[in-house]
């Protein structure tokens, strides 16, 4: 897509490895966006850990997913050592949100939980309000920087018995100056910028000088993805102008357009 001239439109830096869905909503709306990913995800899981689990895949009564990667990386390595959907067992199945819900279907899968309110605390709730989670044994599929609250809340009010399953990691990656997104951002801003995790405040921090904009370029406003996002950039000091409630593209659009409206 052509880029129109800067001033003309409000400009949104977007920092996740995957911004596509993201962006077409804010390209619909009106914005220009500037793709500039600080963190990329690297499937794979601990070879040791994998046998444990897929060694006793069918005693799982839940599986939860944590987010979209989680789903991937998961499946990834499930047909690596299966050749039939049917070896993941009975296991009821919770998503942390719709997105996450969508990309189980491609494996033609359903989720029995996808909480109302978007985030794993809620999913651990609304599985407690599905059935007794007393002494059930369920996998928790999440990647490597993922809070482990929900987990703390199966094992501690629900008495779940839980084993945890990383099958990504958030590795940060360094801007490169010459790109014509980071050379666009340094001589002219951004109006918003949109963190999705910590480890993307935390590299934008640390590539300050990749990114150092000119004197008279915009300042972004920044908008978040969960209040573990708003915390990393509260901690460099920086004000938080919108947090999204969850990481759906239609979520965080909608924060984007509250906020540049």
């Amino acid at each position: 897509m052509k880029k129109m001239a800067a001033g003309q439109r409000k400009r949104v830096l977007l920092t996740r490895a995957d911004n596509s869905a993201l962006s077409e909503l804010l390209l619909s709306r009106g914005f220009d966006v500037l793709d500039v990913p600080l963190v990329k995800i690297e499937y794979g899981t601990d070879p040791d850990e994998l046998d444990d689990i897929f060694g006793e895949l069918g005693s799982y009564s839940w599986i939860t997913f944590s987010s979209v990667h989680a789903v991937r990386g998961f499946f990834k390595a499930f047909f690596e050592s299966f050749d039939d959907i049917r070896s993941i067992g009975l296991a009821r199945i919770a998503c942390v949100g719709e997105s996450t819900a969508r990309e189980l279907q491609k494996y033609f899968l359903r989720a029995d939980v996808v909480p109302r309110v978007q985030n794993s605390l809620e999913m651990a709730r609304e599985m407690a309000e599905f059935e007794t989670l007393d002494n059930l044994k369920m996998l928790a599929v999440r990647g490597d920087k993922g809070l482990r609250d929900y987990i703390k809340l199966l094992e501690g009010n629900f008495a779940a018995i839980v084993d945890e399953f990383v099958v990504y990691k958030n590795i940060p990656i360094s801007p490169d100056p010459s790109s014509p997104p980071v050379a666009d951002f340094k001589r002219f801003g951004a109006d918003a910028v949109v963190f999705a995790s910590p480890s993307a405040v935390e590299n934008f921090a640390a590539s300050a000088k990749l990114l150092s904009t000119d004197k008279n370029a915009l300042r972004p406003k920044i908008i978040t993805v969960g209040p573990t996002t708003s915390e990393a950039v509260k901690k460099f000091g920086m004000p938080v102008a919108k947090e999204a409630e969850n990481p759906s593209p239609d979520c965080v659009a909608a924060a984007v357009s509250e906020v540049l409206r």
